[in-house]
This record gives structure tokens, sequence and C-alpha cells, in this order.
């Protein structure tokens, strides 16, 4: 017979704890609830860009020599060491890639020596696949403002 009290004692245990476990977990619960229920809800249409750099005339010949990511809704964030600038930028445009104007002061050596950039992802719920190539580094940061400025 001792056999048998030994499951129910276990049982009767384990159904205390458990019961202890929700009265106690209980009032967060309800707190968490009431929390979701007035907070106000915000929508966002999706914002996610990789931005690539690479040596070479296409990106489809090209190794990227660098890469980051850039999202800017909610918060201007990403691997992007200036998120900030580079999504005041591309709101600035409407997120135009081809509309992005630099420094046009900047003056740059005539050396051919081609850097081609990319844009791929989501920007304002729209899908982006961008490509361009630059004569060289230094036209490339004086035309593309922040966006490519890693």
């Amino acid at each position: 017979m001792t056999h048998l009290r030994t499951p129910l004692r276990r049982t009767a245990v384990c159904g205390l704890l458990t019961a202890a476990a929700m009265t106690a977990l209980a009032p967060a619960a309800f707190a968490a609830a009431d929390a979701a229920d007035t907070a106000e809800t915000r929508l966002y249409a999706p914002n996610a860009l990789v931005l690539t750099v690479a040596q070479g005339e296409t990106a489809a010949t090209s190794t990227p020599l660098r890469a980051v990511t850039l999202t800017c809704t909610p918060a201007p964030g990403g691997t992007h060491p200036s998120p900030q600038a580079a999504c005041d930028t591309l709101r600035a445009v409407d997120g135009e890639f081809t509309a992005l104007r630099g420094d046009g002061t900047r003056a740059c050596i005539k050396i051919y020596d081609p850097v081609v950039v990319t844009a791929q992802g989501i920007w304002e719920g729209q899908r982006v696949d961008y490509e361009r190539t630059y004569g060289n580094s230094c036209v490339m940061r004086a035309e593309s403002a922040d966006v490519f400025s890693f």
C-alpha cells in the first residue's frame, strides 16, 4: 500500500506548487493585459536595406568590400555607421536612390578605378534593387551623400 501513497503525494505536491505559481503570476498577467489594452498600436511600412560597396564595374562580377544594414522606421538603426544621416538623406529624396546628390563642391581625381554600390531590400513598403557604378571611391562619396559612406 505504501507504493500507492507516493504517486498520490507527488501529485498533490505538484498540484499545490502549480496553484501557488499561478496565484503568484496572475497579477502580472492581468497587468500585462491591461497595459496591452491601453497601449497605442503603431504600424509602420517595412523598412530594411542592405547596402554594399564593391570594387569593379558591376555587382554581378564584383565581391563586396563592405556591407551594412540600414533601417529607418520606427527609429534609425542597423550596422550603418551614421544611420540617422543616411535615413534623413533617403527621406529627403523619398527613397529614390537615383536622386541622391552629395557635395557638388568636392574635387575628385579623374583616375578611373570603378566602384559599384548596391541597395537591396524594402523602403517604405516598396522593394528596392539599386545598383550604380562610380568612376572611383572619391566620386562615390561626393555624389552619394551619407548613404554609402561606410
